[in-house]
This record gives structure tokens, sequence and C-alpha cells, in this order.
């Protein structure tokens, strides 16, 4: 039953394109766009880390939840989101590249982190981080790079353990790892809990520390839960065309369309609950964030745009039971939504990232750099996960819900 996953020449080359194409696209464009160039680098640096951080964060989520639920349907397909975890460590370095620069200074990404932020002699000087004193505690460099260090390392070993246990069961079976892999499942889904809310507020809320939003760590986990079930069903779909995971069979496709749907369905009701709240509890210091995203016809565009694709546009597809057993349709659903949640995340995080904040004059762009850069990390991720899935059998064959899995199938 053993399956082992050949990484193909043409796909190499394609990933090899994306990587090319996207560092050329992100030089020429930062080249074109003057002296604001390198700020849009460092704000789209963030921006895909964050994002394929999230993926790989979300993908082991997902198996770990499946794993301590005694969840069985997914097992044919577990090795891929496995795979696409090991996105994280990779995503750690750029993280910490980002680190760097903010103790630094070597980008201005966030403000808080400024020179001379708490000192009112200083150009500056801003009043509302330096006098409240949970700001003031909170965002601080010193703290920032003991939080950030740690979700890396965090991560990366959580990560690494649960692949490491499912590396064992292929060889000792599952009677001397199946209850260990449940308790670093439990351990991992714990650390996540924690660091999911604390790693959005750090890397992407911070970027507006005059606003905050309670509702933003699940907001967020939302989003890129999405995008990582829409790479999920791609991925399975392209394996597919290859020859691979022969036993995956509409119902599997069904079963993950139906995670998409739900959590594109819950991410609206996190997006409309962020605004409502502020309206209703009658906040107006709240409203900045909206404000400035309003004010601006791109991130207008865009705030509207990110709306439409990742609620509208998949509620009305999939809500139908055939769309969700239709590989072709689903495969486009999914890249949509990928794309989708980016945007997303771009407009979560370029409004902060390009303005002034002493003049509130935004410097932010839509073209060469922002394409090339998501081109470059798409490229990454290809390398990276299609080459773990190398590493080890496709198919894991001592899980004890393999035969439920190959066996799946829900009512006609």
């Amino acid at each position: 039953m053993t399956e082992t996953y050949n990484f193909s020449s043409g796909l190499k080359k394609t990933a090899a394109l994306f990587l090319g194409i996207g560092l050329l696209a992100v030089i020429v464009g930062a080249l074109l766009a003057g002296g604001h160039g390198i700020d849009r680098v460092w704000s789209n640096l963030l921006i895909d880390t964050y994002y394929f951080t999230g993926i790989g964060l979300a993908s082991i989520f997902l198996i770990a939840a499946h794993q301590i639920g005694y969840g069985g349907w997914h097992v044919l397909i577990k090795r891929i989101p496995e795979a696409m975890g090991s996105i994280v460590p990779v995503m750690g370095i750029f993280l910490l590249i980002i680190l760097v620069g903010t103790l630094f200074h070597g980008h201005h990404l966030y403000f808080w982190a400024a020179e001379g932020i708490h000192d009112p002699a200083s150009p500056n000087y801003d009043a509302l981080i330096a006098e409240t004193t949970g700001k003031s505690v909170y965002l601080n460099p010193v703290f920032y790079a003991i939080r950030i260090v740690s979700y890396v390392a965090l991560w990366t070993a959580a990560i690494f353990a649960m692949r490491n246990i499912s590396k064992k069961e292929d060889v000792l079976g599952v009677s001397a790892t199946y209850q260990k892999s449940k308790y670093i499942a439990a351990i991992f889904i714990l650390i996540f809990a924690v660091t999911s809310s604390t790693g959005a507020w750090d890397i992407s809320m911070s970027v507006d520390p005059h606003w905050y939003s309670t509702l933003f760590g699940w907001y967020n986990f939302a989003s890129y839960m999405v995008g990582a079930l829409a790479i999920m069903i791609v991925t399975v779909a392209y394996l597919k065309t290859q020859g691979y995971l022969k036993d995956v069979n509409e119902e599997h496709y069904h079963n993950l369309a139906m995670f998409m749907f739900g959590f594109s369905v819950f991410y609206t009701y996190l997006w409309f609950s962020q605004f409502m709240l502020i309206w209703y509890g009658n906040m107006p210091e709240e409203t900045a964030y909206f404000a400035q995203r309003f004010s601006n016809p791109l991130f207008k565009f865009l705030f509207f745009t990110s709306l439409s694709v990742n609620f509208f546009f998949p509620f009305l597809v999939l809500i139908r039971r055939k769309s969700k057993r239709n590989v072709e349709l689903l495969v486009f659903v999914s890249i949509v939504l990928f794309l989708g949640h980016w945007i997303d995340f771009y407009n979560q995080i370029a409004p902060g990232t390009m303005t002034d904040h002493k003049t509130h004059e935004s410097h932010a762009g839509f073209g060469l750099i922002e394409f090339g850069m998501l081109s470059t990390f798409i490229g990454i991720f290809i390398f990276v996960v299609f080459n773990t899935l190398t590493k080890q059998s496709l198919i894991p064959v001592n899980n004890p819900y393999l035969r439920e899995s190959i066996t799946h199938h829900t009512l006609k």
C-alpha cells in the first residue's frame, strides 16, 4: 500500500518559474516605485510571510483536531497538510529577518518601534503609545523580540514533533505511536490556541497600534484556514492527475469543500462582528481602522473586493452539494479564495505599514512588487511542500483509520 511521491521535473520548473519571475518583478517594481519602493518590499514581505505561516499552522491544526477527535476520513490525504506545515520553519526565518529590521530600524513596518516614540521631545513621539501603560509595556522591541522568537521556536518544535511521530508510525506501527501522537496533537492545539491570537496581534494588528479588536485572532484564523483548505484541494487534485492517491474519491473532496464553505461563512461572521461591535458599542475611537481604509480608493476597493470574493462567491457557488463534488469547479474556487484571502491580509497590513502616521499620507501601491512577492512565496511553498512529500509514503500505512478513510462515503 506504500506510495512514494516523485517530485517531477515539470513541477520543479514551475516552482522555479514562480520564484524567478517573482524576484524579477519585485526588483523591477522596487526600482520603478522610487523612494518608497523598499518600504513596499518590506510591507509585502510581512504580508506573505504571515499569510503562508498561517496556512502552514492551520494545516497542522486540522490534522491535530482530527487526531484527538478520532476523525478518520482525512487519513488518505493527511500527508499533504503535514507537508504544508513544513513551510512554517521557513517562514520563521523571514519572521526573524523582519524582527531584526524592527530592532535595528531597517524598516518602518511597526512605528511603535521607532526611536523616540516615548520621548516628548522627539518628532516620533506618540502620546497614545507612550502614555497608555498597557501599550507601552506590550509594544516595545525587547518584549516583541521575545514573543516572536518564542512563536517560531514553539511552532517549529511542535510541527517537527508531529511529523516525527507520523514517520515513526510508518515504521514502528500504531501500538508504539498512536497514543503519543494524540498527546503531541493536544499540546500543539494548546500552543496554537494561544499563539494564533497573540501572533495575530503582534504580527498584523500591531501595525495599527492605535486600534485593537478582541476578535482579530479568530478573524485571522478563519482566513488562513480557508487558504489552507484551498491549497489542500488544489494539491489533492494535482496529485490525482499524476496517478497518486487513487483511493481518494469525491467524498473526500466533499468534506474538504464543506470545511472551506463553513470557514468562509465563519470568516464573514467575524468580519461583520468586528465591524458591528464597534458601531453598536458606540466606540468612535475604534473607527480609525475602517476610516483609514475607506478614505483611500485602493484600500476601499480591496475592502469590498475581499468581502465579495471571500463570502458571496463561495457561498453562492459552494452551497449546492453538486458543487462540492465537482473537482474542476472546486479547484477554480480554491484558487480564487486563496487569492481573495491574500487580498484580505494585504488590506490588513498595507494601510498601516504604508501610511505616514503624522501626515496620514499613504504610499501604498498595487503592482509588480505585490504580485512579484506573492509569486516568490508560491515558488518557495511549492519547493518546500512537494520536497517534503517525497520524504515518506503518501499513504500512512499503519494509521488505524486508514481503512475508514479508504471506504469513506456519505449518504447519497
